[in-house]
């Protein structure tokens, strides 16, 4: 993109409407509210177990390692059993609003499986960090950011493969060969692209990019194809994902999510210390809350990273299809079918916000055809 952009100031409710604008507003505010009394709570949860933590451990009678490891899921699942009123909130607010499919049954039971895969998470990692901590009490937190990498590099190659599971192809040979020749302009090469269908679950539109080397991957909603976002809007969106890959946005994520989580762990290293380390299993609940805080104290800076490179691109999409007005409508479109606030508040957009606006894409489309007629 451009340096020296000028990028045109308008008005949310002039560009999308006012009934828009108060919907979205309406909406999102519900999760607004329900992110900060929920990060709250968590955040009280942990401090109790600071607090009560060293008791439990001395109860377990256990060794250091497997005392941790205990003490974190047990964690873990009360963390996970706090966060199910406001799953369930969420969950009533999006199917009260359209958005959430499913039935009742499968919002109680799906958490389950999300308690599952936290508990073997929590298990896996912890059992890491704790061994680690045992062999090099000062320099566990390095070791742990590379191992962490490098199965952070593994998830990126191997998911994709799964992830592609129930998917099909793009269907339509029109819309196949506007994609062969995006991949020919954005140079991405022949990435896998796949249709997830979602319809039964959500009526929200979206779609992401996935993957490294050849399990490079496309995958767009089937919300996306069902007739309420046009031909155009749907090409813009596989340019923009094509354009994740051009330019190479996942590995960069992947860099970026080492370089804050290296200064991270050493963080829990130094804050633990204090304490005589994790070396020390009374320390997990410590370690937990201080990773919590500073995941927080990070997320401005790590969703400012995330909405360079959704501008980035947007840009290449710009460039690639050559079609700002297919743009604004997408973007328009999205509103309207995910009930979004199009200019949300300050504390939003640094706290919960990974893509810029709808509005600011918009006005950026706008600033592409200015300098591109």
């Amino acid at each position: 993109m451009p340096a020296d952009l000028t990028v045109p100031s308008f008005d949310a409710q002039k560009v999308f409407g006012t009934r828009v604008v108060a919907a979205g507003v309406r909406f999102d505010r519900f999760f607004e509210l329900e992110w900060l009394l929920a990060t709250l709570t968590s955040l009280a949860v942990l401090c109790v177990f600071v607090r009560r933590g060293p008791k439990f451990v001395r109860s377990l009678r256990l060794g250091p390692v497997n005392a941790g490891i205990v003490t974190a899921v047990v964690i873990a699942v009360v963390l996970w059993a706090v966060s199910l009123p406001f799953e369930f909130a969420g969950a009533w607010w999006s199917r009260r609003h359209g958005i959430l499919q499913d039935s009742w049954t499968e919002i109680v039971f799906s958490p389950l499986g999300g308690l599952y895969g936290e508990v073997f998470a929590t298990t896996l990692v912890l059992a890491l960090v704790l061994l680690l901590a045992k062999k090099l009490p000062r320099g566990w937190w390095v070791a742990t950011s590379a191992v962490l990498l490098t199965l952070t590099v593994a998830l990126q190659l191997g998911l994709p493969y799964l992830q592609r599971l129930g998917t099909h192809p793009v269907r339509s040979p029109r819309l196949a060969a506007e994609i062969r020749t995006l991949e020919r302009r954005e140079h991405v090469g022949d990435p896998t692209v796949r249709v997830e269908p979602v319809k039964d679950e959500t009526s929200a539109a979206n779609a992401y990019a996935f993957g490294i080397g050849p399990s490079r991957s496309v995958f767009i909603w089937d919300t996306m194809l069902d007739g309420r976002f046009s031909g155009r809007e749907v090409r813009f969106v596989f340019a923009h994902e094509l354009g994740h890959l051009a330019r190479w946005h996942i590995w960069k994520g992947i860099a970026w999510g080492a370089l804050v989580g290296l200064p991270l762990l050493a963080v829990v290293a130094f804050v633990t210390g204090l304490r005589g380390g994790l070396r020390r299993a009374e320390n997990v609940p410590l370690a937990l809350l201080t990773l919590a805080v500073a995941g927080v104290a990070v997320m401005p800076f790590v969703n400012a990273v995330s909405r360079r490179y959704e501008a980035e691109a947007d840009w290449m999409a710009l460039n690639a299809t050559r079609d700002p007005s297919a743009a604004r409508g997408l973007f328009k479109g999205f509103v309207a079918a995910d009930l979004q606030n199009p200019d949300p508040p300050g504390w939003v957009h640094l706290f919960l916000e990974t893509h810029p606006s709808a509005l600011e894409r918009i006005e950026q489309a706008e600033a592409w055809e200015r300098l591109k007629p």
